[in-house]
């Protein structure tokens, strides 16, 4: 069976990426062009330049291979009139406007005015309405000393692929790639030494920016941790579901937009919040899909730490199990990777005490290390920890600047994504009044709840529009069944009306 390949097709309005059969001919890939831009087959123009100076093209029989179409090549498509939904993973697409200029930090902290528009609605006024400057080259970093794998204060991080294309797509040195597998000592056996590994920080990063276009979604979220939680020292934890796109500020850059946020049943495990068991996030994953979302991450609460540090080592293992169990390799290198933000939910002290949005990833070499045993958890609160060898084991010596240490500081691992809240934007749903799930202090969700939502939803809208919230759709699930709600769900996503008889069914509960 012919297996699949990945051509990155560039226009004038934006990137995408087509999978296509590696034995399939130019026919076939033109249409698959025309099915994404609109440009029929006979008016298609491909170059390997913007300009067209390096054509590529053939009778409509002859093999892609035949042509140079490979995997992991990129096109240009020249005609000007091209139009293209440049989103990056393979889900139904989503109706979503473009996004004004938003405000964005090029480092990847989050600044005071982007990180409280996802706290509070006054600061998201102010802070969406500053301009994105264009992604500007790496500027030069900073070295706590002078050695090349110095720690840095403020590293520049570039998109993934165009970290790989510079290195004409090598995966195999990547940390990712790499085993660390520990050696065994046998008596009267020869001794093989595992290789030493350099810790680093990672210069790429999977996700550029994370941007928060459901606005009320964060803020109910924030809220409730503020208003019910925090005066009880308790933490919260939620599931964030939304879709990918590229990202136009930076060279082949990834954006998350965030568009719900599922609160699962949890508990207080010493001071974080620890989610339970969940037979039902299955269904929300189903219900989701349905709308043309994923999930994309996940969102915490927490105290600040000491000394400005961003995140603890308990934190960064916890971060490194999560993206290693959202991974794939559908990546055209085959390179296994995340994409799943972790986003800090903190006091922020430069303002007053006031929660700061900050989200996260941890690096592909602290993946590979919690997927193989490496790191410990222990009562070191700055550093991780590389675990003891067991008898007769032999563990690779892990080197900082070139010498062997067990006690890695988290900022080696740490690595930093934008966050954006759009000054006009669309979002899939339209309210985010229904009452939230799994909320310890606040009464279980019921019909009383269903017929408040549509009094105070106006009857005017479009049927879609009335049941365009996150929270009633996984309610519908849950009280009567999961095939409504997913029907229900695509009609918001197509923005079409909801069937007669569906209307009929929900009517019947809040009469």
């Amino acid at each position: 069976m012919s297996k699949e390949i990945v051509v990155r097709l560039v226009t004038a309005s934006g990137r995408s990426r087509i999978q296509i059969q590696e034995s399939a001919n130019f026919a076939d890939f033109q249409a698959e062009v025309e099915k994404r831009t609109g440009i029929a087959a006979a008016q298609q123009k491909f170059g390997l330049d913007p300009k067209g100076q390096r054509p590529v093209g053939g009778a409509p029989s002859a093999p892609l291979a035949q042509l140079g179409i490979t995997n992991g090549a990129q096109l240009h498509l020249i005609n000007q009139d091209a139009s293209i939904a440049a989103q990056v993973l393979t889900k139904v697409l989503v109706p979503v406007a473009p996004e004004a200029p938003v405000a964005r930090t090029d480092g990847g902290a989050a600044a005071a005015g982007s990180g409280s528009a996802a706290a509070s609605s006054g600061a998201a006024s102010s802070s969406a309405g500053s301009a994105a400057p264009k992604a500007e080259p790496p500027k030069k970093t900073i070295a706590v000393s002078g050695h090349p794998d110095a720690l840095k204060v403020d590293p520049k991080f570039e998109t993934f692929d165009s970290f790989i294309r510079n290195r004409r797509y090598d995966t195999a040195a990547l940390p990712g790639s790499q085993r660390y597998v520990s050696g065994q000592i046998t008596k009267g056996g020869m001794i093989k030494l595992p290789p030493a590994m350099s810790i680093k920080q990672q210069p790429y990063r999977h996700i550029d920016t994370l941007s928060v276009i459901n606005v009320p979604e964060m803020e109910n979220f924030i809220g409730y941790w503020q208003g019910d939680l925090l005066e009880h020292g308790m933490q919260r934890l939620g599931w964030m579901y939304g879709y990918y796109l590229e990202d136009n500020n930076y060279d082949e850059g990834c954006r998350a937009v965030l568009e719900g946020i599922y609160e699962p049943p949890q508990e207080m495990i010493g001071e974080i919040a620890q989610h339970k068991d969940d037979p039902r996030k299955d269904s929300v994953d189903r219900v989701m899909e349905a709308c043309g979302l994923e999930c994309i991450g996940w969102i915490f609460t927490t105290l600040l730490l000491d000394d400005d540090q961003l995140l603890s080592p308990l934190e960064i293992q916890r971060i490194g199990r999560l993206q290693n169990e959202f991974s794939t390799d559908l990546h055209f290198t085959k390179y296994r990777l995340s994409k799943f933000v972790s986003c800090a939910i903190r006091p922020d002290a430069s303002a007053g005490g006031a929660p700061c949005l900050n989200p996260f990833m941890v690096s592909d070499q602290c993946c590979a290390m919690v997927r193989d045993g490496i790191l410990t958890e222990s009562t070191d609160r700055k550093h991780c920890v590389v675990r003891e060898a067991k008898k007769n084991e032999l563990i690779s010596d892990f080197l900082v600047e070139s010498k062997p240490t067990k006690k890695l500081l988290t900022d080696f691992f740490i690595v930093r994504v934008n966050d954006t809240a759009p000054k006009k934007h669309q979002r899939m749903f339209i309210h985010a009044k229904f009452p939230r799930e799994n909320r310890p202090t606040q009464p279980q969700r019921g019909r009383d709840d269903l017929k408040k939502y549509f009094r105070n939803v106006p009857s005017n809208e479009p049927s879609w529009s009335r049941y365009a919230d996150f929270h009633l759709l996984l309610y519908i699930a849950q009280e009567m069944d999961e095939s409504t709600a997913i029907g229900i769900a695509e009609c918001i996503r197509d923005r079409k009306e909801i069937p007669e008889g569906t209307q009929m069914l929900i009517n019947a509960m809040v009469q």
